[in-house]
Parts: C-alpha cells; structure tokens; sequence
C-alpha cells in the first residue's frame, strides 16, 4: 500500500537522524515508504530522497516539525493579519528596500513606480514569507530579475498577459503539464498538479513562462491562495505510449532558482509515484534533484507516495486532498473530460471582469454615490434583509435556474454561477453588503458570485 502515516506524528516525538526506531525512546523518523510487505525494491529506490527528507525534519525543532506536520495534515493555521501587522511591515519593507534593492528593482521604478511600490503587490511576498521583512524583500528582487531574463526589461513594470507568451509557452500551457483541481483540500487550499513526463522533452525557459502564468496570473490572484498556501501534487502518470524522459541538472536548477522567485507558499507537497519497472529508480534521481533545491520550509513539507493508483488516491485523501474532481481516474488514467476546465474558467473570469470593470468605468460619480435601489440585493441577516424586494426577485430569479445547477457536474457549477451573476448583472442588480450601520458597499463580481452559489445552497436546504 502507498505510505501514509505509519509514523508518529506527535509532538513529543523526536525523529532520529538514521530514518528508524530508537530503542527505549519511542522516537520514530517521519518516513514515507511503501507499506507492502516484502517490497524492498520498491522501498529501496527511494530511500535516498525519503532520507534527505527525513534529516531537514530531524534538524527541526519540536514546535516546528508539529508547525509542519499539521501543515501537511490539514490543520496548519491560516496566515492572521491584523491592519496594524500589515502596516508595519509594509512600513519596514519600504525601509528595507534601499539595503537590498538591485538594478532590476530601479528599472521597474523608472517604467512603473506604482506597480512596484503597490501594497497588495508587496502584500504577496510578505504573505509567501508569513512577514519575514527580509526574506520578502530578496524574493521581490529575485523575482524582478527572472521576470526581466524570461519577458524582457521592458515587462518587469506590468502584468503579463498571455499576448506575453509565445507559441511553445501556450502549447505547453495547454498540454496537460499542469492541472488546477477545481476542489480544495480540507483546509480549503487550492491544489495544483502537475505531470513529469513531459520535463524531459521541454525547454526550461518555456516551462518557465507557462509557470509564471499559472502561478502569478491565476493562483495569486485569489486572496486565500496567499494566506492558506498551496497544496501541490507531482505525478509520474503519463498517456498511453509516453514515457518518462529524465530532465538535465541544469534544467531542474534553471526552473527552480526561477520558481523560487514566485510569491508562493508551499504549504504541503506530494510526489505521487506508481510502480512500474525502472521508473522509481529514474524517479528518485529526479525527486532527489528537486528536493535538494527545495528551501527547508518546502522540504519538510513534502510527502512521496509510492503504489497503485488506488493505493495513492487512498494516502493523498487522507491529507485532505479530494477524490471527486482528481485528474487521475480509478485506472491510472489522465481524466481529458476535466484536464482542461481550470484554464477555461480563467478564460471567462477574464472576459467577464472586463466586461465589468468597462461598465465600472462609465459610471459617473453621482452614479457610486447612490445607495442600493430596490432592486439590488442587500447580504446579511434580518427582516430587512429578507423582505428586501431586490433579495425576493433574486431568490426567485435563482429558484428557477436551482434544477439546472443541481443537474450540473461539481466542476461546472462555478461556471453556471457565473453566468447567473452575469446575467443579474445585466439587469441591473447589484449587490450591498453592510460596513456599518445605516452604510452599505457594492461588492465586486467575484463576490457577488461566491453569494450566489450562497444563495443557491440556501435555497436548495429549505426544500
């Protein structure tokens, strides 16, 4: 069966640095090895790695090693900020800024001031560093310098856009090499896949571009990304008749020096690995190489898990990830009904804030001043609330679209309640929610979304 944890995660537990039982202390090593029995050449390929693993946890402290098996389990705490703590190390990193700034820092400052110096640009890397001033600082620098290597010194100071990628890029965006899963894992963390088969077989600087995509363009733009992390799965699963295809060093150190350099935090990592002959052993060689390059936050963070697919689905779903949307069926298969689904959603969110934020732009100032009319929807609790005539249609306009959201396939359902916002939108809805008493505020389109799909399950229990 695929590890799991037959260990002893506890916190009074200290790992011993050989990776097994210390006798007479009821200490055991945090490693992840194949539970069957008599299988030692499976355990035996990736010993190496699981032991490199298995040392970073032995050099932790107990208050940090439980910090990182809860992080991997599930029930590692959300990143808590106060408006004090934000200003503060907004405040310190400005001052920090001139001790660590570099030539591609003073370049973006030339094109673009505002876009360097704006708060919820910096907040990303302070959230990635859980505000380690410093560290969020040399990540920032780093990351202006591969953002010049790979688009250019004339794009360090704006957003890139998929105009930004070339032909290769958007070929390996679209290739299957990354998959977003449309469901979160138990602490409600976005979970990201990804297939080694193709490393081999792609040039660094396009996997490069393609990642920076993925990451900054899509994941980063969701604030609970920031403050939960990221859930990432590694799988040596391929389509029929592709087979693995060992990438150089230099390739894994050209990728991850530039990866490293993304805002991201990485808050449990699997590396999922079904057993084939002579696979494993190519595989430890590549995770080897990946793990050293990892910082030891990540480090410790991360899981290998070895067996059949049925044995793997059953250790990933006891850390939280689910099974429903998972992008490998039953049958070791690469799910093509789902693979491409997060890419278009990201596609339609960016057609309709667009298309909401062209509407935005055309109201005149009188216009933001109004307070919601009657056929807005006020959120929040009460009579009020509830006998609202803009609520009463909306639950009405939703009852009649329920039976066709119900219908539709977990996955899909976002979509639909896009489309129903859209459609509100249209009509002229807008949606309030209370600051203070007696002061209502429009919230924006993805807001109003996530209240739909609210309302919806609202509707739905009282039936």
């Amino acid at each position: 069966m695929a590890s799991s944890n037959q260990y002893n995660e506890s916190s009074s537990c200290r790992p011993c640095k050989s990776g097994r039982h210390q006798p007479g202390t009821g200490q055991t090593v945090p490693i992840m090895r194949n539970r069957q029995s008599g299988n030692h050449d499976v355990h035996n390929a990736m010993k190496p790695t699981e032991e490199m693993i298995a040392s970073e946890l032995y050099k932790l402290s107990v208050q940090e090693r439980v910090k990182a098996f809860d992080d991997v389990h599930c029930v590692g705490e959300e990143l808590r900020e106060s408006s004090e703590m934000i200003q503060k190390s907004l405040a310190v990193f400005k001052e920090t800024i001139n001790k660590e700034r570099n030539i591609f820092y003073d370049i973006a400052m030339t094109q673009n001031r505002a876009y360097v110096e704006d708060p919820s640009f910096r907040l990303k890397f302070l959230r990635a560093n859980r505000h380690n001033v410093g560290k969020s600082v040399r990540q920032m620098m780093s990351f202006l310098k591969e953002k010049a290597t790979y688009f250019g010194n004339d794009k360090i100071a704006r957003d890139i856009t998929l105009d930004d990628l070339n032909e290769a890029d958007k070929s390996l965006l679209l290739s299957g090499f990354y998959h977003i899963q449309e469901e979160r894992d138990r602490a409600g963390r976005a979970i990201i896949h990804w297939f080694g088969s193709m490393l081999g077989r792609v040039r660094p600087e396009n996997l490069i571009r393609a990642a920076y995509f993925v990451w900054i363009n899509i994941l980063l733009q969701e604030l609970t990304v920031q403050t939960k992390g990221v859930v990432t799965v590694y799988h040596n699963a391929s389509r029929t008749g592709v087979d693995f295809v060992m990438p150089g060093v230099n390739f894994i150190m050209t990728v991850s020096n530039a990866t490293a350099s993304f805002p991201v935090r990485f808050s449990s990592m699997h590396y999922c690995l079904q057993t084939t002959e002579g696979n494993l052993v190519l595989n430890n060689s590549f995770l080897g190489a990946v793990v050293k390059t990892l910082p030891v936050y990540s480090k410790v963070r991360s899981r290998i898990h070895v067996g059949s697919i049925v044995e793997l689905q059953y250790a990933l779903r006891s850390h939280g990830i689910p099974m429903d949307t998972f992008p490998v069926d039953i049958d070791g298969n690469i799910r093509d009904d789902i693979f491409y689904v997060w890419f278009h959603k990201h596609q339609l969110e960016q057609n309709i804030a667009s298309t909401v934020s062209e509407a935005k732009s055309l109201r005149t100032k009188e216009d933001e001043a109004l307070a919601p009319t009657k056929t807005d929807v006020l959120l929040g609790r009460g009579r009020v609330t509830q006998s609202w005539p803009g609520n009463i249609k909306c639950r009405e306009f939703l009852e009649k679209h329920r039976s066709e959201y119900d219908k539709l396939p977990r996955n899909e359902r976002k979509k639909k309640a896009m489309e129903l916002t859209q459609e509100l939108g249209a009509k002229g809805v807008r949606f309030f929610e209370q600051t203070e008493p007696g002061e209502w505020v429009e919230i924006d389109f993805f807001e109003a979304t996530k209240k739909v799909i609210q309302l919806i399950r609202t509707l739905r229990k009282k039936k």
